[in-house]
């Protein structure tokens, strides 16, 4: 039975996931998820009781895919200065964030967002990222580049910052995701540094 509801689950996924790349997610129901999905809406509302739900779901898998890229970008450029490898961190989760601006408009949207709110400090994302930045900046404290601050302090800050609605709102102001990452490492990461090398 498991493994049916998995199967279950997973063909959900993936129509919803084919319907919001089709027609965009604001333009997709629930109705139309169950219909395409070959499933009642009683069948599909008891898997997830809202479409913020079913883009919650999808965008956990998309996180970890982004986390993986960043595990590998980190252990391939170690020769790099830390505040230029951390600037590239910044940059790259800035621009994930952009690519699913719809998604994020939908899931802000939700009552159900209330909910993560108050833990996203808990979130293995959010506690992932933290370790790096913080990780980063241990090392350029190592190598005499980083200004006299609380690593732990100052990583938790710099994580939560550039949040998703932020962005949209940042987005919808005229900025487009490039100009918000410069800015953002511009304002937040470069004054940690003595020097910002890029060698």
């Amino acid at each position: 039975m498991a493994k049916e509801n998995d199967e279950l689950g997973q063909r959900i996924l993936d129509t919803a996931q084919a319907l919001f790349d089709q027609y965009g997610v604001e333009d997709v129901s629930m109705h139309q998820v169950a219909k395409t999905a070959g499933i009642g809406q009683g069948t599909l509302y008891r898997r997830y009781p809202s479409k913020s739900k079913i883009c919650f779901t999808l965008m956990e898998a998309k996180i970890d895919r982004f986390m993986e890229e960043l595990d590998l970008y980190l252990r391939n450029s170690a020769d790099v200065p830390a505040a230029a490898r951390l600037r590239t961190v910044m940059t790259k989760v800035i621009l994930h964030f952009n690519e699913d601006l719809e998604w994020l408009r939908v899931m802000l949207s939700s009552d159900r967002l209330e909910d993560t709110k108050n833990i996203l400090c808990e979130h293995p994302p959010f506690m992932y990222l933290r370790l790096q930045i913080k990780g980063l900046m241990d090392q350029a404290a190592e190598q005499g580049t980083l200004m006299p601050v609380d690593s732990q302090f100052t990583s938790v800050m710099l994580a939560s910052l550039p949040r998703a609605d932020i962005i949209l709102y940042l987005r919808d102001m005229g900025y487009s995701a490039e100009q918000i990452a410069e800015e953002y490492c511009r304002s937040f990461v470069d004054p940690l540094f003595v020097c910002r090398s890029t060698k």
